[in-house]
């Protein structure tokens, strides 16, 4: 399972980055989020998802940066206990960067740590509610452990604020099409 699982983490890392996260109180994600709703447009839906992230990903420190960055890279590497190390100090610098607490929720999830991966992932959701890869995240996590009706759930939520989302578009219809027929 953890040569799976492996893959999935570089794919968590190259798609949302290996910076730290201060900016979710950032004025400009509002307007952000209006357009991504707003837009049919693939391409523009994909720029728009990558300003939010990249003012995710903004540390004023760059201690903070290296912390989030040496982690990031560790647990693409497999090497969790410097993972774990690296975002268990950063969380202690910064606990109220939301993008902190996602990538050791990551992190937890490839640990196959669930509950934890659950905590840090709603410790994320109360810092940045419109967090659409933690909300996603959850809903991988419930998949997991094979909660179908709570991952729909989370994979809905997360489409609600990002419709661009194709893999987790992908996944809930398939989770709809199996639960429906689970009923029938």
């Amino acid at each position: 399972m953890r040569t799976v699982l492996a893959p999935l983490a570089l794919v968590f890392v190259l798609l949302y980055g290996v910076a730290v996260g201060a900016g979710q109180e950032d004025p400009r994600l509002d307007g952000l989020f209006e357009r991504l709703q707003s837009t049919h447009d693939a391409q523009e839906a994909a720029r728009i998802e990558a300003k939010i992230w990249h003012i995710w990903l903004q540390a004023d420190q760059e201690d903070l940066n290296v912390l989030m960055r040496q982690g990031a890279i560790a647990m693409s590497a497999n090497n969790f206990a410097l993972a774990l190390e690296s975002f268990n100090a950063l969380i202690r610098l910064a606990p109220n960067l939301a993008e902190a607490w996602n990538k050791r929720a990551t992190l937890y999830y490839l640990m196959r740590k669930f509950d934890a991966s659950i905590a840090d992932v709603k410790q994320t959701l109360a810092l940045e509610p419109r967090h659409f890869g933690a909300i996603a995240g959850l809903g991988l996590i419930y998949e997991q452990l094979g909660n179908l009706p709570a991952a729909l759930q989370a994979f809905r939520e997360g489409l609600n604020v990002n419709p661009h989302m194709a893999s987790i578009r992908k996944k809930s219809q398939k989770i709809a099409r199996e639960l429906k027929d689970r009923n029938i």
